[in-house]
């Protein structure tokens, strides 16, 4: 496979149907652009359908985000908030982040060195 075009930190969108749920259909997306999607997921099944059949899954958001291109924030599991941050943005090929869920603070997220981006906010 090629390299990591992009890190999807996903987590169980169990409430939506899971063609709906956000992290498929994100997931499906940079797929079909070429992206090497990596994934953890607490919760995640082994026999779901695609773009998660293709998908790396890691048993941590930190060994996902290692070497990626980009992170993504799809859910708000607590886990998320005790993530080595600092670390995350050095082991990341390209320290880029977006919060589609506003669980991080921006100006942090910004002083670790990454290029933040979230959905409603500056």
């Amino acid at each position: 496979m090629g390299r990591p075009a992009s890190s999807t930190v996903r987590a169980g969108a169990l409430r939506a149907p899971r063609t709906e749920a956000p992290s498929t259909v994100l997931a499906s997306r940079l797929a079909a652009e070429g992206a090497h999607v990596r994934c953890w997921d607490p919760l995640a099944r082994h026999d779901e359908a695609e773009p998660w059949m293709s998908a790396t899954r890691y048993a941590s958001p930190e060994e996902a985000m290692d070497g990626a291109d980009a992170a993504v924030v799809v859910t708000e599991w607590p886990q998320l908030k005790d993530v080595d941050w600092a670390r995350a943005a050095t082991a990341m090929r390209q320290p880029v982040l977006f919060d589609g869920r506003n669980l991080l603070d921006p100006v942090r997220m910004r002083e670790l060195g990454f290029t933040y981006m979230s959905v409603g906010r500056p």
